[in-house]
């Protein structure tokens, strides 16, 4: 069982894609049960990271990050000892060149 962080960055990565969602969908509780769900995919990570694959990321850092799929979402992270630290939240249509910048 791993301890699962998650970082600032994809704390603010969650904020934003949770407020475009709200933006997007006035009225729906389409960004509320988003929210809800991909929280509970993070805290899953716990007992399933190590069963996560590598993510087309992983070639831009030096450690290897791991993706959970969420929806249209990646969860990016990496496993360091027992502790899961969730680097990125993305919508697989971001280009994945943004991060190696």
């Amino acid at each position: 069982m791993f301890q699962v962080r998650i970082e600032i960055e994809a704390k603010d990565n969650l904020r934003n894609h949770y407020r475009n969602l709200k933006a997007r969908n006035p009225g729906s509780s389409y960004p509320d049960t988003w929210y809800t769900g991909i929280r509970a995919a993070i805290r899953e990570l716990a007992t399933l990271a190590a069963q996560c694959g590598l993510a087309y990321e992983d070639q831009y850092f030096a450690e290897p990050i791991r993706q959970r799929l969420y929806d249209a979402y990646k969860i990016l992270f990496t496993i360091r000892e027992n502790r899961v630290h969730v680097l990125h939240i993305r919508h697989q249509a971001q280009n994945p060149e943004d991060l190696a910048a």
